[in-house]
């Protein structure tokens, strides 16, 4: 709370910024921002639980209702289902992991649309196309990827055979999110992001899931907007 006073602070202090000089408004803009992530699967039918992550952006032709927007997202998610007392576990192999974790990296391009456009307050939405990385691993940092067994030493196979998938998959992540605006250019703001995932094996599990449909990625965002370029500056007008 220290540091988010701190800031608020540093931000607002721009506002005396050219007085000599008025800034017109930014041609691009500077996005940074750290989020609070979950997973939905076949781990967890919910968005139930939550880590970190934070993202970086950068907001094209900024002054327009219509803009471009380009992100880099991390988001680290976990997954786990407890065992059902009331459910028999399989008794040959290939045995589902129940536990999962993943670090993610989505890289994205959006079209992004002011519905409210003020010189303060924007409220947008935004939908991109974007590829999506992860790397699901069990407790012990193993990647499940390989589907490796080891019967000997007690390591089976966690999914079929014939389940093979990529690190990559496209994204379509669509947000929603809010940005106000200091006179200075500089702003902070909040957002929602659906990553929308084209892979149903972020948690490992697809065939012998009980979830249908891909995995799903979301993360609630807090920014920071920094101003990048600018058009021409203008003078104040002088009083009579």
């Amino acid at each position: 709370m220290k540091y988010l006073f701190l800031f608020t602070f540093f931000i607002y202090s721009f506002h005396s910024f050219g007085q000599d000089q008025l800034p017109t408004k930014p041609k691009s803009i500077l996005e940074l921002g750290v989020g609070l992530g979950s997973y939905k699967g076949d781990l967890s039918p919910n968005f139930s639980k939550v880590n970190g992550g934070f993202n970086l952006g950068l907001i094209m032709r900024a002054q327009k209702r219509l803009n471009l927007k380009l992100d880099v997202s991390y988001l680290y998610l976990q997954g786990q289902k407890l065992d059902d007392p009331n459910v028999l576990p399989p008794l040959e192999p290939p045995f589902p992991n129940n536990f999962f974790q993943s670090h993610t990296l989505n890289t994205s391009l959006s079209l992004m649309f002011n519905l409210i456009n003020s010189k303060h307050f924007k409220l947008y939405v935004a939908q991109g196309v974007g590829i999506f990385y992860f790397n699901p691993l069990d407790e012990e940092g193993t990647e499940l990827i390989e589907n490796f067994k080891d019967e000997t030493n007690g390591v089976f196979e966690t999914r079929n055979k014939n389940e093979t998938y990529s690190n990559f998959a496209m994204s379509l992540p669509t947000r929603v999110g809010m940005t106000y605006y200091f006179d200075n250019n500089f702003g902070f703001g909040l957002s929602a992001t659906f990553v929308n995932p084209f892979t149903d094996y972020l948690d490992n599990i697809s065939e012998l899931g009980t979830v249908n449909g891909n995995d799903q990625a979301m993360s609630i965002n807090f920014s920071c907007f920094i101003p990048l370029s600018y058009g021409k500056l203008s003078s104040p007008k002088k009083e009579n």
